[in-house]
């Protein structure tokens, strides 16, 4: 089967706090409109500085309005299974468990350090509980610079195939050192 067909992949982002500093301007948002810009990608874009906030753009996103959204983009600090909402925590299975059965055909991205840091198991309960088509993001520390670098490629990528085959090794051969070195980017289906 061929993999050369364009997918319209807009993004929902959801975003935290990088700083503590109120007048910070650290934000996603720019590469978001890079985006935009060049690759035509649409994208909704949320702040999320509490966890109410955060499960209810969550639920938001499983809505019919968004249906021409695939893209799950959570931008936030992580830690290994993990990210970081408020001054607290929520796991990969607290996150599975608000979209359960909510993602068909919807690929979710972890924009944050560390959280894909986790057992096949946790991943695994993921995609089976969402049912969604796949999960990527980073096993360890990630420079925000290189993050960006690397999802500008990813996000636009994802417009063009559907394999994860092929993405993976697309990804590889044009920013390996980025993928294995700097970022342990990595990407998960459903195992039947």
């Amino acid at each position: 089967m061929s993999d050369t067909k364009t997918y319209e992949r807009n993004i929902y982002c959801l975003e935290g706090n990088w700083n503590k500093n109120p007048r910070s301007n650290q934000s996603v948002k720019p590469m978001l409109e890079l985006l935009r810009t060049f690759a035509n990608i649409k994208y909704v874009y949320y702040k999320c500085d509490t966890k109410e906030e955060f499960y209810k753009r969550l639920q938001q996103f499983t809505k019919g309005t968004y249906k021409n959204y695939a893209v799950l983009y959570l931008a936030f600090h992580g830690q290994p299974n993990r990210i970081e909402v408020e001054k607290g925590l929520i796991t990969l299975r607290e996150i599975a468990t608000a979209l359960e059965g909510k993602l068909a055909n919807k690929i979710v991205h972890f924009g944050s350090c560390h959280t894909m840091r986790t057992s096949e198991k946790n991943i695994q309960h993921f995609l089976a509980t969402t049912n969604c088509q796949f999960i990527s993001g980073y096993r360890k520390y990630v420079d925000y610079i290189d993050a960006c670098v690397f999802e500008l490629l990813y996000f636009d990528l994802l417009q063009k195939h559907n394999s994860i085959k092929k993405l993976d090794s697309l990804l590889f051969k044009l920013s390996p050192q980025l993928i294995d070195n700097k970022l342990k980017f990595v990407i998960y289906q459903f195992l039947y």
